[in-house]
């Protein structure tokens, strides 16, 4: 009897231990995806994160393949130059505090003709043709009395040949104050117009597509587009849109960025419509007939959207005169017409 009432009580023993550790299974297994899953919680957290500080690191630097060119530093490291720049410390910054030594200026050109090589070959891929010229970069302390004014000026020169004048681009330089040279999107903004300075633009189509390459490509600028387009086109007292008016970097301040904005807004537009390649089709037809090089001043906007159309191969007269463009639909005979009119 004692040995049989052992023998249960030992199973019974077994029994319940067994039934403890069941029990016991459920919450295991519930801690377990509780930290399963909380580790895969903090593994997609640190994710997004992650994908966050690469976004806000790509908005903030252009991610360029390394340029391979030749880099030529003065023994003085106030100048350089490269393939398709040079750079020269201003008057102004000779004093300064970051650049008092040949190795501190040596060591900043060689990096910044590095970045500008590539950020000069990027924009020649997207574009699809280049400036002429060696672009010639200037660097100051104060530019024009402001650190916030940075400029691409180009040179002309003019020659006669028979019955027509025509006009060619000898140099273009840049001047930036250093706290805008540090700036990658405006630096994408002022190479932007070397690259289309050559084509004589209209002022607003000039500005926007240097807008629309700093903001959508550089992922910069300050300059927002209007969410529509009708409804914030300003007019000049003769009722036709003020961009139309626009020819100097002069005005009011409030009327300047409008302008920049609404210019990037159209130039946008245009580009949501008809594709990401349009504007390398509008360039290479111009390049291709070299209309421009004839012109004794700026294109006006009827003779941009003659190529506009082309590359759109739809009619944008409408989508012109909506916004209160002064503008006619113009042939190529018409173009040269105007040509052989004001060369008499």
């Amino acid at each position: 009897m004692k040995t049989t009432r052992y023998s249960f009580d030992a199973i019974d023993m077994r029994t319940i231990r067994f039934f403890r550790q069941i029990t016991k299974l459920p919450l295991i297994l519930i801690v377990g995806c509780l930290i399963f899953n909380g580790c895969a919680a903090l593994e997609e957290a640190q994710q997004l994160r992650e994908a966050r500080e690469k976004e806000k690191r790509n908005k903030e630097y252009l991610m360029l393949a390394p340029s391979k060119g030749e880099i030529k530093i003065a023994e003085d490291a106030q100048k350089a130059e490269s393939t398709h720049y040079t750079i020269t410390f201003g008057p102004d910054l000779k004093e300064h505090e970051d650049f008092d030594e040949n190795s501190e200026r040596g060591q900043f050109l060689e990096s910044a003709l590095g970045y500008m090589e590539s950020l000069y070959n990027e924009m020649n891929t997207i574009f699809g043709f280049q400036p002429e010229h060696k672009i010639h970069v200037t660097l100051h302390d104060v530019y024009n009395e402001s650190r916030n004014l940075a400029t691409t000026t180009t040179q002309y020169r003019y020659e006669s040949k028979g019955n027509t004048s025509l006009k060619y681009v000898t140099g273009i330089k840049m001047d930036f104050p250093l706290a805008m040279y540090k700036k990658p999107d405006v630096r994408a903004h002022e190479l932007t117009h070397a690259f289309t300075n050559i084509y004589f633009l209209p002022t607003w189509f000039n500005e926007g597509i240097a807008v629309l390459m700093q903001t959508e490509w550089a992922k910069g600028g300050s300059h927002p587009k209007f969410d529509n387009l009708e409804t914030n086109v300003k007019r000049n007292l003769d009722g036709v849109n003020d961009l139309e008016d626009w020819e100097f970097h002069g005005g009011s301040s409030r009327l300047l960025q409008w302008r920049y904005s609404y210019a990037y807004t159209i130039v946008s537009e245009l580009r949501k419509r008809f594709g990401p390649d349009y504007y390398i089709k509008v360039f290479q037809l111009m390049e291709a007939d070299q209309l421009h090089s004839k012109l004794p001043s700026k294109m006006s906007t009827s003779f941009l959207i003659y190529y506009l159309n082309q590359a759109a191969e739809t009619d944008l007269i409408p989508f012109f005169e909506s916004l209160h463009f002064k503008v006619r639909r113009l042939t190529k005979e018409d173009i040269l017409q105007n040509i052989r009119q004001t060369n008499r």
